[in-house]
């Protein structure tokens, strides 16, 4: 008898059905009333039901199996976590500010710790900045007075974008091991969790850890983990890795309270000379030096499912150029990062914080050989530099579709542009392509022509580079040049002629 040929991909309701009517007729010739009332037809599928459904919850569990095709966000962070990868968290955009105050203020001046300053976004939105410790501003600090405003002026003053939620209730001690408690805010910043527990000696304070596998039994140590919905969760030790913060009574509960900030993500990369405020009412105003830079969203499943095997091949160790690159990016505020080895033992790193082709911070810079202290080989000197920036000069023709504003028509080209040599979407080093410009602009539905008559790292130049490529330094970034024009009267970020459509 010739085996039946079984489609291993019909796992449906309906191809089941069809296959065991298709059995039944094959071994039971006299069934021959295959109706929707017949009782046989009936069990068939019924049971084709109870198979569709089973199957569904088989394959499920099959696909959330591994990082590659697991699609559950709480599946693949639990899956992220067995190869030691924890999703990152928000991260808070540094600013620089520079401050000013009436000539008559006495000196010194304070401005405490978690002093708060605000801008505001076009949408309407404050972000707010928090400074990280006391500040004493000596008289020799201060500018002279400024004749036309009678103010002086401080810089710089570093604020860390962020909110702080102080002595937050978390739970009671159970005396339990592995206790776990749910911080109420979520966007937490890494970093910013202090804990601290009313034991029955006193306030104790715990130190966070990146694992309990190395604490002895008495370590005030806890671990933070976080979820796929961006909640952070503490957890305790089990009294053999971590000391178990100790039982309390109704009379004297063990309270256990957090202090950490909030915020982070891309709205705070506000651009250079941004307005702030502040509720200190010695602060007369408050303006951004340099465009602040790098903020940036809590990552996503997708970049974690990419990138969480490269760091996995890396086991904390800078040993390769891929490697620096890779242990680079995990660091809050990186956004870009580009190895380059100038001999067998000196890696220069190139870096850009997140949101800006700009110098990344001395804080970040800390941050990063500090990370990279413990994972470089002790033979190899690391420096750490910030971007070239590669100016891109544009001029092009537009013949516009009759029917479309000339304003609007603009506003796309700009924004198609834009997007091209968007932060997100660049590289360093990265060549851009005329042919490329010429792609994004004609793609879009209100451009019926385009002819562009420069397009060089020179500016006002009117040339087409050779080749029409742009070709860039491995520590290079693209940017459009005329962002960063400072002629008189401006130049307009990419300068574009439009034709035809309707003038308006």
């Amino acid at each position: 008898m010739k085996p039946p040929v079984i489609d291993y991909t019909n796992l449906d309701y309906e191809s089941m059905r069809e296959a065991m009517l298709s059995l039944a007729k094959e071994n039971l010739p006299e069934w021959t009333d295959f109706s929707e009332s017949d009782l046989g037809v009936l069990l068939i599928e019924s049971f084709a039901y109870a198979c569709d459904i089973t199957l569904y919850y088989q394959n499920r569990i099959a696909s959330n199996l591994l990082p590659a095709t697991s699609d559950e966000p709480e599946a693949l962070t639990q899956l992220l976590r067995l190869i030691g990868y924890d999703l990152r968290s928000p991260t808070p955009a540094t600013a620089l500010l520079k401050i000013a105050f009436n000539a008559p203020e006495p000196t010194p001046i304070a401005i405490p710790g978690r002093t708060q300053f605000f801008t505001a976004l076009a949408t309407g939105q404050q972000i707010v900045f928090e400074t990280e410790k006391d500040i004493q501003i000596a008289n020799n600090q201060l500018t002279p007075p400024d004749p036309a405003t009678n103010l002086r002026y401080f810089s710089p003053l570093l604020v860390v974008q962020g909110q702080s939620k102080l002595n937050e209730v978390v739970g009671r001690s159970l005396g339990a091991p592995n206790q776990r408690y749910p911080l109420k805010q979520p966007q937490v910043i890494a970093g910013s969790i202090q804990i601290t527990v009313t034991e029955p000696g006193g306030l104790t304070f715990w130190q966070a850890v990146e694992t309990l596998a190395n604490s002895s039994p008495a370590d005030r140590h806890f671990m933070v983990q976080r979820s796929a919905t961006g909640i952070a969760t503490i957890i305790f030790g089990d009294g053999v890795n971590g000391l178990i913060p100790p039982a309390g009574t109704t009379i004297a509960p063990v309270t256990i309270q957090a202090t950490y900030r909030v915020g982070g993500g891309v709205l705070g990369n506000v651009p250079a000379g941004s307005q702030f405020q502040s509720r200190l009412t010695s602060i007369q105003a408050a303006i951004a030096l340099q465009a602040v830079a790098g903020g940036m969203d809590g990552e996503d499943l997708d970049r974690a499912r990419l990138f969480a095997p490269r760091l996995f091949r890396t086991q904390e160790r800078a040993v390769t150029l891929e490697d620096y690159t890779d242990l680079a990016l995990q660091v809050p505020g990186v956004g870009k990062a580009e190895a380059i080895a100038i001999n067998w033992n000196q890696v220069v790193l190139y870096v850009a914080p997140a949101g800006q082709v700009a110098e990344p911070s001395e804080l970040l810079r800390q941050d990063l050989l500090a990370f990279f202290e413990s994972r470089r080989m002790i033979t190899t000197s690391l420096k750490i530099f910030g971007p070239t920036p590669a100016d891109i000069y544009l001029r092009a023709t537009l013949q516009a579709q009759p029917y479309f504003l000339q304003t609007d028509v603009r506003r796309a080209v700009e924004d198609a542009l834009n997007g091209y040599l968007a932060f997100d979407a660049i590289a360093f080093g990265q060549p851009i392509y005329l042919s490329r410009v010429y792609d994004v602009i004609q793609s879009l539905p209100q451009v019926a022509s385009v002819f562009i008559s420069e397009f060089s790292r020179r500016p006002n130049s009117e040339i087409i580079d050779t080749n029409g490529v742009i070709e860039l330094q491995p520590n290079e970034l693209p940017r459009w040049g005329y962002l960063q024009n400072l002629a008189t009267p401006p130049v307009p970020p990419i300068a574009i002629a439009i034709q035809g459509g309707i003038a308006r």
